[in-house]
């Protein structure tokens, strides 16, 4: 099966399983979230560079149907950004010099799953977030300089991600805090740019961390 196959499939089993009448115990679940994300990019670096994760911000919203104590299957649409430093070996310095920043902005649609603890308090999450790119530029890290990269890379990004997290119970709604690992899947350089910009690895791909805070409320039904 091709990835975009596997993909599609993924959503619409995510589309259908919220559209999809339920049991008494299922509700639906609405919310917010928002958090930090430090990614870095991974590839056949240029000669004497090397790269570096940058703190960057995501939010987005939250619609998920839950069944049962345990399971909750969501959509949470929103945005990410993704930042990488690009440092060099400059002759007579010990360090590596930081020369250019890589900013990535996409509009992100992740589909998870999330399984609960008995008692509902912690939880694991795993699932796909597609991400489809709205900006890229490579600047200096004064900002003098910047140049638009968006046309030499792929226009979406897929990736897996999994977390782990613990949820504060309030009356009306739950507040979380979740640590998240994603990685892409397929390359986020053209391969037809390969080469083109001095400063960006060929076959790159990203991964980072997401430190995300949510609140969420559940409308009807008991939990």
């Amino acid at each position: 099966m091709t990835m975009k196959r596997a993909l599609l499939s993924v959503v619409t089993a995510g589309i259908v399983g919220l559209m999809a009448p339920g049991a008494a115990s299922a509700q639906w679940v609405v919310g917010a979230q928002g958090g930090l994300a430090s990614f870095k990019v991974g590839g056949d670096s240029p000669d004497k560079a090397s790269y570096g994760s940058q703190v960057r911000g995501l939010a987005s919203g939250i619609l998920g149907y839950r069944i049962g104590d345990s399971f909750v299957l969501r959509i949470e649409p929103g945005f990410i950004q993704k930042g990488t430093g690009v440092a060099y070996d400059v002759e007579d310095v010990e360090e590596p010099v930081d020369s250019l920043s890589l900013n990535l902005n996409y509009i992100s649609v992740p589909v998870v799953a999330q399984v609960f603890t008995r008692g509902g308090r912690g939880f694991a999450t795993a699932g796909l977030d597609v991400g489809f790119l709205s900006s890229a530029t490579l600047a200096t890290e004064s900002g003098s300089q910047e140049e638009d990269v968006k046309d030499l890379l792929e226009s979406t990004d897929v990736s897996w991600l999994f977390g782990v997290g613990g949820v504060v119970v309030q009356r009306g709604f739950d507040l979380s805090l979740e640590l998240r690992y994603s990685q892409s899947l397929r390359k986020v350089l053209q391969e037809s740019a390969e080469g083109s910009a001095e400063a960006l690895p060929d076959g790159f791909r990203s991964s980072g961390f997401q430190l995300v805070a949510g609140i969420t409320w559940q409308l009807g039904g008991d939990r």
